[in-house]
């Protein structure tokens, strides 16, 4: 029996809002607090292994506090001689000489065994092929060995594979065919953050995905890690809760829009939540004008993130060369999108926030 998690992403600070009793960036503690949750589960059910397959942390230099979080749990692992075995992701591993990998804090630590780099290890009745973190794992993916229960460990995408947000995290390499992949018994995967398994000739190839959710694209997504004694069994962890709301604005006064607004966003019961709301349809300029953006930022200050996107179009027209609409950036991204047909929703995802940056400033 064995657990098997990735994509933890330790000190990660996706939104601005701190929390007032730790002063950790708020995302920061969720992600954390899902790390404490897994670690909780391994040292209840105590497994033969415990397996990590990458990005651990969210970058090459996590803080001290996050560095020592991470030391109090492996502490407790190593103490109740359970073996974990962590593999070095994209995110944590060095892209400069001279930087040091985090993980290399927890060399020393019994039943710890950090992998830098390819290896093999027979634990118990157990064959680990593990790889972190490389351009070309093909190379390192040796033939399993009779007589034991297989597992490969690694950090890649596999071809097939549903990616999510994690596409604009790092810099993706080129997919793994599911026909290089040796008969293992197990592949236990990291790096893409929706949970699924795959297969090829019986064998099981499994991604849990990240352990929170990192946007809107990850909305609907379930978070955890699999149990896996015989058939892999999920197991979900507590994630903060996410809800979008779309307002289509046609014919609507910037008082009715202002209105709307509010009644959404206190019939959600908003308090700790992440939301977004999205004006979409056409709107006057001068409606836009008269919406209350403050009442409305006012009624989601209870919200743990509150986002609003305008992706309307003007109603009025520009004369500039020849007559057309005047879109709105969110708007103009998403109609050259669909003309180019590149439309994705992870590209339009990224384009927003990039937008919303730049208008804020």
């Amino acid at each position: 029996m064995f657990v098997h998690a990735a994509d933890i992403h330790l000190g990660i600070t996706r939104y601005p809002k701190i929390d007032p009793l730790t002063g950790l960036n708020l995302r920061s503690k969720d992600f954390l607090g899902g790390f404490n949750e897994l670690c909780d589960f391994v040292i209840d059910t105590r497994p033969d292994l415990f397996l990590l397959c990458g990005d651990l942390f969210d970058r090459v230099n996590p803080t001290n506090y996050m560095r020592r979080q991470v030391q109090q749990r492996f502490q407790e692992l190593s103490q109740l001689a359970i073996d974990t075995i962590v593999i070095s992701g994209n995110h944590e591993t060095p892209r400069t000489k001279g930087v040091s990998n985090p993980l290399v804090l927890y060399k020393n630590m019994d039943h710890i065994h950090i992998i830098l780099a390819p290896c093999q290890k027979d634990i118990g009745n157990y064959h680990i092929r593990a790889v972190p973190y490389t351009a070309h794992p093909q190379s390192y993916m040796d033939k399993p060995v009779s007589g034991k229960e297989n597992i490969l460990m690694m950090h890649t995408t596999i071809e097939g594979a549903r990616v999510g947000s994690e596409r604009f995290m790092c810099f993706d390499e080129e997919a793994v065919k599911r026909s290089e992949v040796p008969p293992y018994d197990y592949v236990a995967l990291g790096h893409i953050h929706k949970s699924q398994m795959l297969s090829r000739n019986g064998t099981r190839i499994v991604y849990p995905g990240s352990i929170e959710r990192y946007d809107f694209n990850e909305i609907d997504e379930k978070k955890g890690f699999y149990l896996v004694d015989g058939d892999p069994e999920f197991v979900g962890v507590n994630t903060r809760p996410m809800i979008s709301r779309e307002i289509v604005v046609d014919n609507l006064s910037g008082y009715d829009i202002t209105a709307k607004s509010v009644e959404i966003l206190k019939s959600e019961h908003i308090e700790n939540k992440i939301i977004r709301l999205e004006f979409t349809g056409t709107m006057d300029d001068v409606e836009r004008n008269s919406i209350n953006f403050a009442e409305i930022k006012e009624t989601a200050l209870s919200a743990a993130y509150f986002a609003l996107h305008d992706k309307t179009a003007a109603s009025n027209y520009l004369n500039i060369k020849e007559e057309k609409v005047v879109f709105s950036p969110y708007a103009e991204l998403e109609r050259y999108l669909q003309m180019t047909g590149k439309y994705h929703n992870e590209v339009y995802e990224l384009g927003n926030a990039i937008i919303h940056k730049r208008l804020e400033k």
